[in-house]
């Protein structure tokens, strides 16, 4: 079982260079493959008739690649999806904008070589806009807000403020993020510098809530002005857990479930919060295409209490024995705004990166 995995990134690496190197001279030998009718089969089966089809193909089919930005996935979900069904799992894994390069740049070439994708919701709406994605529906119960036009999620990933409960005392824990605007907490505070998906989502809780948007920015530039600028969520983290400041105002959720929550906390939740979708869906030009459909529903269910903390938020709760909320059901927790991040994505990105070095405009012209 582990011994596949273990040649996975050489074997995928080596076969994805060959066609790269296709695409640079002669036509790609690899032809692209359209699974529709295999997905329109299968999505109109449900439950245990669902289950056994897929599983009798895709032992027929004999294995899976998946690409994924998830570390657990190596560690974790393909070792068990591997033992439940016998069948042999390729993983790579990247960032998720190397993921998405080598995947078009596969498509440029003949076809992807992978079946599955995992990545988030704005990458998976760039790969749908390319039409690589396959058509992937469930009835697995799932939270709604998981459910988008081209992916069913698996888990959120939730950006908030989080502070170390050494310097911060609970008694003087923030309760709003307007409460960062104070200058006592000038050089205590960190953003990550390419978080314009929080930001954007920032805007749109205050602008529906009334706040204009001069207000908006001054209240921004003044929490700015007391941040200092990080790169990179997990080591930013760490950073924070060791005292270099005193609250990540755009941190995971994840790494405080995940690694020590006595160090650090995230409650009272000081909103808006960020929700950002990720998920597993079968590629429309999938070799497996029974595997990859089996997967990402192995990825709604089994794998859930094993992507629970240590990925994000499930998105299928009811999988996870035990499981209690970790965010409160309010207005004030809600998912990103990829179709906008898609349209605009640069525009937001530049008037954030203007935000953290004290630039003009910090809202996209044009944005009411």
């Amino acid at each position: 079982m582990g011994r596949l995995r273990s040649r996975v990134l050489g074997a995928v690496g080596a076969a994805t260079a060959a066609v790269l190197l296709s695409s640079c001279g002669t036509p790609s030998s690899l032809s692209p493959i359209d699974n529709t009718a295999a997905y329109t089969k299968y999505n109109g089966m449900t439950g245990d008739s669902r289950h056994d089809a897929l599983v009798e193909e895709a032992k027929k089919e004999g294995g899976l690649v998946v690409y994924t930005t998830s570390e657990n996935v190596a560690a974790e979900v393909a070792p068990a999806f591997e033992k439940k069904y016998g069948i042999s799992v390729s993983v790579y894994r990247a960032t998720t904008e190397a993921l998405r390069q080598r995947i078009l740049q596969e498509s440029d070439a003949g076809r992807p070589l992978n079946d599955v994708v995992e990545t988030s919701d704005i990458e998976m709406a760039i790969l749908n806009e390319r039409e690589l994605l396959g058509k992937y529906v469930t009835d697995i119960p799932v939270d709604e807000r998981a459910r988008l036009p081209f992916m069913v999620g698996a888990y959120f990933i939730a950006t908030l403020p989080v502070h170390n409960t050494r310097l911060v005392k609970a008694s003087d824990a923030p309760r709003e993020l307007a409460d960062f605007t104070d200058p006592r907490w000038k050089g205590k505070l960190a953003l990550e510098k390419e978080d314009e998906n929080w930001y954007l989502s920032v805007y749109r809780y205050y602008r529906s809530h009334g706040m204009s948007k001069a207000d908006f920015i001054t209240m921004m530039k003044k929490i700015a002005a007391n941040s200092r600028q990080v790169s990179g969520h997990l080591t930013s983290h760490d950073l924070l857990k060791s005292g270099e400041y005193s609250v990540f105002v755009t941190d995971f959720l994840h790494y405080v479930t995940a690694q020590d929550p006595g160090a650090v906390d995230y409650k009272p939740v000081v909103g808006p919060v960020n929700l950002q979708v990720l998920g597993a869906v079968p590629m429309r030009g999938a070799a497996h295409p029974a595997a990859a459909l089996l997967w990402s529903d192995f990825y709604l269910t089994e794998a859930q209490p094993l992507l629970h903390n240590v990925s994000g938020i499930p998105t299928n709760p009811s999988a996870v024995p035990g499981y209690r909320p970790l965010l409160p059901d309010d207005d004030q927790v809600l998912v990103e705004d990829w179709r906008t991040l898609l349209t605009k994505g640069a525009d937001w990105s530049a008037a954030y990166g203007n935000l953290l070095s004290g630039k003009d405009p910090v809202i996209p012209d044009g944005v009411s």
